[in-house]
């Protein structure tokens, strides 16, 4: 699948979230039976996935709402999470419609 950097994420309506504390979340993924366990950065990128948003408005997101972490770390950790997401099928490319 070819990608751009204005590809726009969201995430895949079938897919239950039960937050388990601080330590993150689990993912469940009803059409492929799949559990993903999430840590608190990950359920961030979850959350800000809600609704349709590129890869660059997660990362300005989680630079928002977190303190003193740099900002070509925190692209390349959202970059990793959100293509094996989509690769897993938690979170479609929105295009008017979501594909997954």
């Amino acid at each position: 699948m070819n990608t751009t950097e204005s590809t726009l994420y969201i995430v895949n309506p079938d897919v239950s979230c039960r937050e388990e504390g601080p330590d993150g979340a689990l993912l469940f993924n009803p059409d492929t039976d799949a559990v993903l366990v999430i840590n608190t950065t990950g359920l961030l990128i979850w959350e800000a996935l809600r609704k349709p948003r590129d890869k660059a408005a997660v990362v300005a997101e989680l630079m928002s709402r977190c303190n003193n972490v740099p900002a070509d770390s925190v692209a390349g950790d959202v970059d990793e999470f959100v293509e094996q997401l989509v690769a897993r099928g938690f979170v479609g490319i929105y295009q008017g419609v979501v594909q997954f």
